[in-house]
């Protein structure tokens, strides 16, 4: 009787086995083939191999790509510092004080906002929010403070740091409640703009010479993708090496392969964009690809030891399979197809950091896996700058901490700059009339 028992078990387990992945085969061939997400109109922003050779003897020099990159790296920048200008709540270093001096600073912060001395408040809301960067109180009275008079946004990511250090905080409660519909309709109209420009940058694609706009952007991609983690070369430094396939004088191994892992990567994603389906073999291909040059034992293969990202632990190890599953589905579930493709890609790429699945390179294969969600689903590629990298981090810290919608408005303002860079670099060419849009900027 037991071994009868025993072997209808078995049967059952082998038929849910079955079951389970007929339905996994059954919904990649008939929702991943869908139209509305299927259709890669910018996968040709990333260049083939064979278009990266800008000359045939290395005395030649490119003035048109060399002016075509000044143009988009001004553009870049122009927009950077708009993005920066935003309050950032992480911006001031902590400056521990005692609880006299973090009441007597707010206190004369409240005077002055009294007085209408706006200026003068602010410098003190900062510098209270820095001596005491976890007092819901202070944190709850500076949003009010930015709210009234600058930022809704950024008083609504106040409100919940307040919220996530005293979640019954009453005037927190009731501020969150006011400024998050606010907040909710700011990022759909965020969203409406991106897709806009994005219409209007697939007409631009068809122009003449876009192919110089195009190749020196992704030099510009590469150059901050992996300068955010560290590497120093300069863009033109990079643009050598990859063209030619020389080494520069005064850079280490280690920088020329990130930069050639890189390269790898962001082709092979080109070739992802035609796949209806991102799976664990996808995530560990595009890993192998960015670290297999600096560390070809590691790359492409999940951790196998304990890890810590500043303050923020990761799962376990022992979990990453299990939790890289559940990434998986999710990543090709309808309801996360359902969502504007910018919204799932930032998603995508935060999740995937969170899990941090691999010992280096996670940073850089959540980017690739955004952006090749981003190209799947029309939308260009999206590149972080060296000089977004506080705030990028600081996003993300915010999102470990529960509230992952600011990591996704910086996302889609990155989103914004892209668009507005390759616009910009179409009308420099003198390709089409003024785009009002960017002669604003």
């Amino acid at each position: 009787m037991n071994i009868f028992l025993i072997i209808i078990s078995i049967l059952l387990s082998v038929i849910c086995i079955l079951l389970g992945l007929l339905q996994r085969y059954y919904f990649i061939a008939n929702v991943y083939k869908s139209e509305n997400y299927y259709s890669p109109e910018f996968e040709d922003l990333i260049p083939t191999k064979e278009n990266l050779v800008a000359w045939d003897h290395p005395d030649h020099i490119d003035f048109i790509g060399d002016s075509v990159l000044n143009d988009l790296t001004s553009v870049l920048r122009a927009k950077s510092e708009d993005l920066n200008e935003t309050f950032d709540i992480n911006e001031h270093k902590k400056q521990m004080g005692t609880d006299s001096e973090v009441y007597n600073t707010i206190q004369a912060a409240l005077a002055f906002k009294m007085a209408g001395k706006n200026s003068k408040a602010m410098k003190l809301f900062e510098h209270a929010s820095a001596m005491a960067p976890d007092n819901a109180d202070v944190l709850n009275w500076y949003g009010e403070f930015l709210e009234q008079h600058y930022d809704v946004v950024t008083a609504d990511e106040l409100y919940f740091k307040a919220l996530a250090y005293s979640p019954d905080h009453q005037a927190a409660l009731l501020n969150k409640k006011r400024t998050a519909p606010l907040v909710d309709r700011l990022d759909l109209k965020l969203f409406e703009e991106i897709d806009k420009l994005k219409d209007v940058l697939k007409e631009r694609m068809k122009l003449n010479n876009f192919d110089t706009v195009k190749k020196q952007a992704y030099y510009l991609h590469i150059y901050h993708t992996i300068g955010i983690e560290g590497n120093t070369m300069t863009v033109e430094q990079l643009k050598y090496v990859l063209e030619t396939g020389h080494v520069v004088s005064g850079k280490s191994l280690l920088e020329h392969n990130e930069v050639l892992g890189l390269e790898k990567a962001m082709q092979y994603v080109k070739l992802l964009t035609k796949s209806p389906y991102i799976g664990i073999k996808e995530i560990l291909g595009i890993h192998r690809r960015v670290m297999g040059h600096v560390d070809p034992i590691k790359s492409g293969v999940f951790r196998d030891q304990k890890v810590f990202i500043g303050s923020h632990v990761p799962p376990s190890y022992k979990d990453i399979p299990r939790l890289m599953n559940s990434y998986v589905d999710w990543l090709n579930s309808e309801e996360a197809q359902n969502m504007h493709p910018v919204r799932y890609a930032a998603l995508a790429h935060y999740k995937l950091v969170d899990i941090h699945p691999f010992i280096d390179g996670n940073g850089r294969t959540s980017r690739l896996i955004m952006n090749l969600i981003l190209l799947k689903a029309g939308y260009p590629p999206v590149m972080v700058l060296k000089e977004q990298r506080d705030k990028y981090y600081d996003t993300l810290k915010t999102a470990n901490m529960g509230d992952v919608k600011p990591f996704v408005r910086f996302m889609a303002q990155c989103t914004l700059q892209i668009l507005d860079m390759y616009l910009y670099g179409t009308k420099s060419l003198s390709l089409d009339g003024p785009d009002h849009r960017i002669m604003q900027i």
